[in-house]
């Protein structure tokens, strides 16, 4: 492994984001391979683009934006701008285990064009409400079936990319939020690009940003639109 780039795409999260980057560049001090920490801030009002410049260092850098663009916007303008071979990106809150980091880094070396972490499949130890978890299991079974994806987890905020591969994906994604990862997963898909799933430590937090009724509804009228393009 020559490098990873680690995406921290965030929106208001002065809270918790001076902890998370702490955490995150620790556990990465420890694995003894080149790496960078871009913080892709998203028209944020509360300090977090104050907060953000204040963690540059060496190690960690930011990319930040004026107005909110858009989560997918947000992470395919980092993702351009990475600097090593394997890009990756994970949801501030770190509600993934940063001990799986190893795990999409082996599927990558193996081959892989994606690795996705993911909350649904053997192996996988999850701590997340019920409410939240019927609901992605229900949209994830909609996206297998519609789209024809393989993937049983589009959502989980925490993905790693061959930046060779996605780049050209890039301009072909037409989602800028929440359903950007769903999108890429199934055009990667019909491209034939190697797309595997690693099982996850998922400790959910009440930190979610996604609206479980107007959001999943406009998840839903997204698959049936994507699932009639080519």
């Amino acid at each position: 492994m020559h490098g990873l780039s680690i995406i921290l795409p965030i929106h208001n999260e002065s809270v918790m984001l001076g902890e998370s980057v702490r955490k995150a560049k620790d556990f990465m001090d420890r694995q003894g391979i080149g790496y960078e920490i871009i913080i892709a801030e998203d028209g944020s009002s509360d300090g977090s683009r104050k907060i953000a410049a204040s963690l540059e260092s060496g190690r960690v850098r930011v990319i930040s934006s004026a107005k909110r663009l858009g989560r997918g916007a947000t992470l395919c303008n980092a993702i351009r701008d990475s600097v090593f071979p394997v890009v990756m990106y994970m949801d501030i809150d770190l509600s993934a285990s940063l001990q799986s980091i190893p795990d999409l880094l082996s599927e990558m070396e193996n081959g892989a064009d994606i690795a996705v972490g993911s909350r649904h499949i053997a192996g996988s130890i999850v701590n997340r409400g019920l409410i939240r978890d019927i609901v992605s299991r229900a949209y994830n079974l909609l996206a297998r079936s519609l789209c024809r994806s393989r993937v049983h987890d589009h959502q989980c905020g925490f993905k790693a990319f061959r930046k060779e591969a996605v780049l050209p994906l890039l301009n072909e994604v037409k989602a800028s939020h929440w359903f950007w990862d769903t999108e890429l997963l199934v055009r990667a898909q019909r491209k034939g690009m190697e797309v595997r799933e690693v099982a996850v430590r998922w400790n959910g937090t009440r930190h979610t940003k996604v609206n479980l009724i107007s959001d999943i509804l406009d998840m839903g009228w997204s698959l049936a639109r994507l699932s009639l393009s080519r």
